[in-house]
């Protein structure tokens, strides 16, 4: 049993109870109400305070000093990160400044979209992030995914890339449950505390003005952002206002092997073989424009009354192209593989099998077959896309002291997330020509025999069209809510300090909504209605060229350069002006509406003396209603267009939840906390796992069934043990013990069923998936946290995590290839931070590492992502009191991403994503 596994560990706590007191000088508190107190939430500021004469101590040592002290005095388990400076996180991604605390690891990308240059989402304790969640200010805020293949997945998790650092004065991570927290978080909660203007000085005024530049991408792209606030004399008005602008440009350079697809009786061996449905060398290019700003108000007109309202927007542009030029395996196996047939032109090949999978590890095929039929061995798709993703959010909040020892708190808001693709345009075509693959260490090197060396010949672009595909997928995310509670303190009770009750209701829509492209080109296969020839060669490449190729450099520094020929959008477009032109309309497989309303109902009694213990018990009950909307051809149709027959397919259900937490610090001595925390947790499933598209990718014979409205919640019980050691000023060494005894978890089924497609009008077997309930399963692991100063303004910090995560032996289902690894969890996870400052510098040097882990399932085939550690650092050179300048690094050594399917030797992705610069200047007042 997973309790008796934590608890027999405990007498690991004992071992810091007598570890030396290195620092004795250093007294601390034993009493929560005699800590000293702590900054508001990221106010930490250089300069003169209001009176003119007390200097504010900033930087570094600050934060960090401010940060334990925040989190010595909360009630729960929890880590927390504070601003170093008005406008100065540590660092450039609110993702990367999470990552580098205890038990936290930071994702760049979906299993579907692979690994970008910005960390996007964030996992905490080895959970997925779509187990966590994310808070602003202790309220909700709605979000958008920028990618497309994100957007139509539909899930549950916070974009990070969307969050500008600039306007974050702290960020928490709650590791235990608390009844007043709302519901949502089996690995953790995150909240994000933003800056409030009567907390600050008057006058407060920040600019901070950065070049950034990418050695991938070679272009500089500017950043500006600005911080002010104002109070009146009394200290009751204020207001805050910030604003943001930043733009950044992106280049991933890849090879992608884009599902594995099986074939029985391989070359009639008798053998049934896996083999790369695509390989593809992917060069993707992106700018990102970041823009928004936020506005706080205070009004606070007697000691006993305080009204806030808060307001946020965040738009990121993000149009991409991404091209990938790939062998067409599937195309190959399925054509060219079989003895005795016209297009038999399969040479040598080699099989080697992993883990009871017999794998296709290199192959050759000719570029004619045995009865002179040609053989299709290359594929290209040069995808176009404007996409966006923004939040808004607006609270008003109300605290209000109607008696002594009586907090009466209330709030009402809204947020809107969005992601959209407005327009895609994917132009596919093809070859004629044979091609072999050789695996080799992380990638496979490729030839194309037959093929023209120089891609922007005739020869090589005169090749066969297959069709262009597009539209536009619009992913809208909106939620309503509303709390209230009231807390009373029981100041002359010996043990209650105080009760507090509460209710929370929110409601919440998320939707898909997907258009398709319809151009007559299409039909060029069966009758070019302008040639009247079945000649695919009336369209291709040629047609859309505009003398653009993969640069010189491509692919180099994963190991496999490549240089092929790029179509040109404008070209693209004009193309498809002709035939008629194109046209779109609603296409219901990949759309589909959840509808979800959450009521929840909380008691809270919060427990201590005035000595050495504190904590809470509380209940809360939350009742999920769910509403869905789907599409399906098997009923009768609603929508009725050149897509198909469709009808919608509406369901739902409704369930509660009782969810007991309790907390416990005990402080055994002045300067050892120890703590205990228990609690009942869930997560609801993800939007597209209740109400998902349905789709099909027709090149590598793989999709996705859609979602299931009947989907159980994530259930579990959560414990933690923690000792925390606050030894010196700026210091702590803890050890922590946590476990999750998970009695539910939603996973995914593959299956084999047939479809007819527009490619496919005869039908295929396609390999698809599907969300169901999958059984329990455990997560147990320990986390070390040690924080130093050491001599002469230098410091270090550190921290490791384990984790140890798995299904029950008995929740792997008939037809789950995932076997018992659970999504997100890196086994071994590890920071080091070493940092020095004085007067006039402060630089820090970060290196984060976390181990393989599983990052999904794409194309029917389960990924990992290898092991990868990144090397970060930065640099503050105060030139004046007010004037500083700035310097950042990301990714100082290079690392690449690479994924991989199984065995490490089986390769799925392996991506380059540069390194990126930030030099400007910052004005502080």
């Amino acid at each position: 049993m997973i309790v008796r596994d934590v608890l027999s560990s405990a007498s690991v706590l004992a071992l810091i109870v007598s570890a030396p007191a290195w620092a004795q000088d250093a007294t601390t508190p034993t009493t929560t109400q005699s800590l000293p107190p702590i900054p508001p939430a990221g106010q930490i500021r250089s300069g003169v305070g209001d009176t003119g004469d007390d200097i504010v101590v900033t930087g570094i040592r600050a934060s960090i000093e401010a940060s334990l002290a925040q989190k010595r005095k909360s009630d729960m388990v929890s880590e927390v990160i504070t601003a170093q400076d008005i406008g100065k996180f540590p660092d450039k991604n609110v993702a990367d400044s999470l990552g580098r605390l205890t038990g936290v690891n930071v994702v760049t990308g979906s299993s579907a979209g692979g690994g970008f240059g910005e960390n996007q989402s964030v996992s905490i304790r080895g959970t997925d992030p779509e187990l966590n969640l994310t808070l602003l200010d202790g309220h909700s805020l709605a979000t958008g995914d920028w990618f497309v293949l994100d957007q139509a997945n539909g899930g549950r998790s916070f974009n990070f890339s969307m969050f500008p650092s600039e306007i974050v004065g702290s960020l928490e991570v709650y590791k235990s449950a608390q009844a007043d927290i709302p519901e949502g978080g089996i690995g953790g909660t995150i909240n994000v505390h933003s800056r409030l203007p009567l907390d600050l000085p008057a006058g407060t005024f920040n600019l901070t003005a950065q070049g950034v530049y990418n050695d991938l991408s070679a272009k500089w792209k500017p950043q500006v952002s600005a911080v002010a606030s104002w109070k009146n004399k009394a200290g009751t008005f204020g207001v805050l206002a910030a604003g943001f602008y930043e733009a950044r440009a992106f280049r991933r350079d890849g090879q992608e092997f884009l599902g594995y697809a099986t074939q029985e009786n391989f070359n009639n061996s008798g053998v049934e073989v896996a083999y790369p449905a695509l390989i593809g060398e992917a060069y993707f290019t992106q700018e990102r424009i970041r823009k928004g700003g936020t506005v706080s108000v205070q009004f606070k007109p007697t000691d006993r009354l305080e009204l806030t309202a808060t307001g946020l927007y965040t738009r990121m542009s993000a149009n991409n192209v991404n091209v990938n030029s790939m062998a067409w395996t599937s195309k190959l196996v399925g054509d060219s593989s079989t003895p005795g047939t016209p297009g038999y032109a399969l040479g040598e090949y080699t099989t080697k099998a992993y883990g009871g999978v017999t794998y296709l590890t290199s192959a050759s095929w000719s570029a004619t077959g045995a009865g002179g039929l040609p053989s299709y061995g290359r594929v290209q798709d040069d995808i176009f896309r404007s996409a966006f993703s923004s939040t808004w959010n607006g609270t008003l909040e109300a605290k209000w002291k109607p008696a002594d020892g009586m907090t009466v708190h209330a709030n009402i808001g809204y947020t809107e997330g969005r992601g959209a693709t407005t327009q895609e345009r994917g132009w596919e075509t093809y070859w004629q020509t044979g091609m072999s693959y050789v695996l080799q260490g992380k990638g496979a090197v490729l030839t194309y025999p037959g093929l023209p060396t120089d891609p922007t010949s005739a020869a090589y672009l005169k090749n066969y069209f297959s069709g262009v595909w597009g539209g536009s997928t619009i992913s809208p995310d909106k939620e309503f809510y509303t709390q209230g509670d009231l807390e009373q303190e029981f100041p002359d009770s010996g043990w209650l300090r105080a009760i507090k009750t509460g209710a929370r209701f929110t409601s919440h829509r998320r939707a898909v909504d997907s258009t398709g492209i319809l151009w007559a080109g299409n039909e060029t296969a069966l009758s070019d209605p302008v040639y009247g020839a079945v000649d695919t060669r009336q369209i291709g490449l040629f047609d859309v060229y505009a003398g653009a190729t993969t640069p010189g450099n491509f692919n180099r520094r994963i190991g496999v350069p490549s240089r092929y020929s790029l179509a040109d959008l404008d070209k693209v477009e004009a193309v498809l002006a002709t035939r008629g032109g194109t046209s779109e309309a609603f296409y219901p497989p990949s759309s589909f509406s959840v509808k979800e309303n959450d009521t929840a109902f909380y008691a809270m009694a919060r427990v201590g003396n005035d000595s050495n213990w504190r904590g809470n018990l509380g209940l809360r009950s939350v009742r999920t209603d769910i509403d869905t909307l789907q599409y399906s051809p098997n009923v009768a149709p609603t929508i009725v267009n050149k897509f198909g027959e469709f009808g919608a397919v509406r369901d739902g259900r409704a369930y509660w939840d009782v969810l007991p937490s309790a907390n416990l610090t005990y402080n055994a001595t002045d300067r050892l906390l120890l703590r205990g925390a228990v609690a009942k947790v869930m997560s609801r499933p993800g939007y597209a796992q209740l109400a998902g598209a349905f789709s099909v990718d027709d090149l590598s014979l793989t999709g996705s069934a859609g979602g299931n409205p009947r989907l159980d919640p994530f259930r579990a019980w959560q414990f933690n043990l923690a000792a925390e050691f606050y030894y010196a000023p700026q210091s702590l060494f803890s050890i922590g013990l946590f476990a999750l005894d998970i009695s539910n978890y939603i996973t995914t089924t593959t299956s084999k069923r047939f479809y007819r497609t527009v490619l496919h009008p005869n039908g295929a077997n396609f390999l698809v998936e599907e969300p169901v309930n999958g059984g329990g399963g455990f997560n147990k692991g320990a986390e070390v946290n040690w924080q130093q100063p050491i001599w002469g303004g230098f410091g270090v910090i550190a921290n490791y995590t384990y984790s140890d995560a798995k299904r029950n032996l008995g929740a792997v289902a008939d037809g789950d290839r995932l076997g018992r690894d659970i999504d997100g969890n890196s086994k071994h996870t590890w920071n080091l931070t070493g940092y020095f400052e004085n007067d006039l510098v402060s630089t820090r040097l970060a290196y984060s590492y976390r181990s393989k882990f599983r990052s999904g399932i794409d194309r029917a085939t389960p990924m990992w992502q290898d092991g990868y550690g990144q090397l970060d650092g930065s640099l503050l050179v105060h030139v004046t009191r007010h004037l500083a300048l700035s310097a950042d690094a990301q990714n100082i050594g290079n690392a690449k991403l690479y994924y991989f399917v199984g065995d490490r030797a089986i390769p799925r992705s392996y991506y380059d994503n540069g390194r990126t610069f930030y030099v400007g200047v910052r004005v502080t007042y």
